[in-house]
């Protein structure tokens, strides 16, 4: 019944603005003022101009080209000045609201989000946001950004290198050269990356509350942990257009970490009803040693009306962490007590995917019939040895599952409006064993279906978009497993082979006006699933925790709004945005109650981008976010953070040009978090905070740019490793 008053709700919105739409068709009498249209009639130039993010199909699409953001720095800089969307450098991309999102550039997926990083924000021609993606994505995408390159100018080789640098509690130093060639229909790109990652460091003070019974436990802890990591990445794509009908290519990458160094010192005091009872110091080491395969092959074709997109995908990865964690725990009054206990962790993923899709017009429309299969075998093996019992086992876990989809999607254009509807089944097959023997109750089967709808249409001088989905959000491989790491003699950290997918339904409203924009989203959320500590089960002592992902229990209402404004005033190019987040989410407490978490949180930005003469920008940014509550955390303080930065160009003739970018982030120690964590056992956590300093240089010869068609299939599986 849900999903009807869903689907009925969606209906009337969309019928509505349709009508709306018809009747108030502004674009159709003044098309200038709204498209950047440049026409060469007689060698005279005429251009209209462009809002700086309109509707464009299924998407919000946001010119770069010829706009400040050009001049980002990295793409990942230019997609975090974006409406809706959330990118940091060697992090994820979000659309607020929606959460994790594919990020495509030229059709292709990319798979290692560091590449964000190595592309330069100059490469930009648009960018598309999908806030609801349509059927021909699987059902757990829950949002799209395709990036789209400016097409290369001219031909022969080209060079461009990267060298990176960071500093905050120790350095990071990182170098990329990307070598093209390009001849006819040909081109050919080699990239080889290396680096070392070691500025950041993770500072935590805990106080883990709950009752034994009548007793009041509380542990209070303190937290440091360091990681350093070296790599490589040799990579390799070739894409060859035969002509405007046809073209083919294949990438192919390499990541290898020889090491990676993990420490952390964990030290806790422990309290019963106000009274000292022990303090436990715990020194954990881990090394991790790791290397990937990627491989895509791509064909796109037109053979008369009928498109072709065939991808074929690959993953091989292989990750060896030996560790060992020494505690020594001093009773009030008595004399210390050493344990120790040393494991190792394997783990890999043998991965292989194909994705199929038919496009033919149809009605004055286009209908969209395509097909997915992925396959993928993983290992997880847990071993260990330790000084004294403890509730922990080893495990030898290996995974067999298989996914099969079929989708169907049908768009066309009504005068100024377009509309796509489309409908996806998927089949998920998980077989689960341990140490060869089959785990019946853990093991999955089965199938849903996924609908989606969009319509879009200018209204006014307003142009809108609405959109519906229903997706579902799959565990992630790492949180499936029963492998038990040991942090102290009270505190556990497992996976959760029971976890259940995560069911949303979402209804987004986006409304873009020159350079105003307005994103309106609401979801319906089953499942979620969240970090919880709790009892260990089976332990006879009832002071031992386990920290594990759990789904909840009720399902939960959450809206967001999104406004920005991106004006432009003379040489000043400021960013305003302000987002605000409702829900209604419960949760147990450690009191035994159950606690609805509905305090709105906000967040608001003031960006800002200066050009002055002589190819120099400085930009002064500004962000705070107010006290709140999400999903199962209540955030207790508001914070402030602010940034500073300055770019400039040199121009070095016939060895091309250079590009100096310098920046400093957290510039008042203030990136601060105070947040409450609630569950059966509740935890306060505060992290203090460290001005981070940014230095870049970009070196361009006789530039190119990359002509790589391939989409990838297989996405969402290769993202849950």
């Amino acid at each position: 019944m849900k999903s009807l008053r869903f689907a009925t709700l969606m209906a009337a919105m969309m019928i509505t603005m349709l009508t709306s739409a018809q009747q108030h068709d502004s674009l159709s009498t003044d098309t200038a003022k709204w498209f950047n249209q440049t026409h060469e009639l007689g060698g005279i130039v005429v251009k209209g101009r462009l809002p700086k993010t309109r509707v464009k199909g299924d998407a919000m699409r946001t010119t770069v080209a010829g706009t400040i953001l050009e001049k980002a720095g990295t793409v990942s800089d230019a997609l975090s000045k974006i409406p809706s969307l959330e990118a940091e450098r060697d992090g994820g991309v979000k659309v607020q609201g929606r959460g994790d999102a594919e990020v495509y550039i030229n059709g292709r997926r990319v798979q290692d989000i560091k590449e964000l990083s190595r592309l330069r924000s100059d490469q930009i021609q648009h960018v598309d946001v999908v806030q609801n993606p349509g059927a021909r994505y699987a059902a757990s995408t829950k949002a799209v950004v395709r990036i789209t390159l400016k097409k290369a100018k001219g031909e022969g080789i080209s060079f461009q290198d990267n060298l990176g640098g960071m500093y905050q509690y120790g350095h990071t130093l990182t170098n990329n050269l990307d070598v093209n060639y390009r001849t006819g229909g040909l081109d050919i790109t080699a990239s080889f990356w290396a680096g070392r990652y070691g500025h950041g460091k993770s500072l935590q003070d805990n106080t883990l509350t709950y009752y034994a019974g009548p007793d009041k436990i509380e542990g209070v802890s303190t937290q440091e942990s360091k990681n350093v990591w070296k790599g490589w990445s040799p990579q390799f794509q070739v894409n060859y257009m035969v002509n405007e009908n046809h073209s083919f290519g294949a990438f192919y990458k390499y990541d290898r970490h020889p090491s990676g160094d993990f420490s952390s010192m964990f030290y806790t005091d422990s309290y019963e009803n106000g009274i000292f009872k022990e303090r436990s110091e715990s020194h954990i080491s881990k090394v991790d040693e790791f290397k990937k395969h990627i491989f895509n092959a791509y064909y796109n074709g037109k053979v008369g009306q009928l498109s072709i997109d065939l991808n074929i995908d690959g993953l091989f990865d292989d990750t060896q962490s030996p560790g060992n964690t020494r505690e020594v725990t001093t009773e009030a009054g008595g004399s210390p007590v050493n344990r120790s206990i040393e494991s190792t962790t394997l783990s890999s993923n043998n991965f292989w995917a194909s994705k199929l899709i038919f496009g033919y017009p149809v009605w004055k429309g286009n209908l969209s019939l395509g097909g997915e299969y992925s396959y993928n075998h993983r290992t997880d093996a847990y071993d260990f040895k330790a000084t004294d019992a403890v509730p922990v086992k080893t495990t030898d876990i290996e995974i067999n599952e298989k996914s099969a989809a079929f989708f169907a999607e049908y768009g066309r254009r009504f005068g100024k409006v377009f509309a796509q509807v489309g409908l996806r089944y998927e089949h998920l097959t998980n077989d689960y064993f341990d140490f060869g023997k089959r785990q019946d109750e853990l093991c999955r089967n089965y199938g849903d279906w996924f609908p989606t709808a969009v319509v879009s249409a200018p209204v006014g001088k307003v142009q809108l978009s609405l959109s519906y989905r229903r997706d579902i959000e799959r565990p992630a491989y790492a949180n499936l497993t029963s492998s038990t790491v040991y942090i102290n003699r009270y505190t556990y950290q497992s996976g959760n082979p029971y976890l259940r997918p995560t069911y949303t339904h979402s209804l987004v409203l986006n409304a873009a006006y020159k350079w105003v924009n307005l994103t309106l989203n609401y979801g319906r959320i089953k499942d979620a699933v969240t970090m919880s500590t709790e009892p260990y089960p089976g332990s006879a002592d009832p002071l031992v925790s386990l920290v594990r992902p759990i789904n909840s229990k009720e399902s939960y209402d959450r809206f967001i709004v999104v406004a920005s404004a991106r004006p432009t005033i003379g040489c000043w190019h400021p960013i305003w945005s302000v987002v605000a987040m409702f829900q209604n989410y419960k949760s147990p407490t450690a009191t035994g109650e159950v606690a609805t978490l509905s305090q709105p949180w906000f967040n608001g930005s003031w960006r800002n981008t200066f050009e002055l003469p002589h190819a120099l920008r400085l930009s002064a940014n500004l962000e705070w976010a107010t006290k709140g509550e999400y999903n199962n955390f209540r955030i207790n303080k508001p914070r402030i953070v602010g940034c500073l930065g300055v770019q400039k160009d040199f121009n070095l003739h016939r060895l091309g040009s250079l590009t100096a970018d310098l920046r400093c982030i957290d510039l008042f120690n203030t990136n601060k978090t105070d947040a409450v964590i609630f569950g059966y056992r509740e935890l306060t956590s505060h992290n203090p905070a460290r001005r981070t300093f940014m230095l870049d240089l970009t070196w361009k010869f006789n530039e190119a740019r990359s002509k790589y068609r391939g989409s990838g299939a297989g996405d969402k599986q290769k993202a849950r490793m």
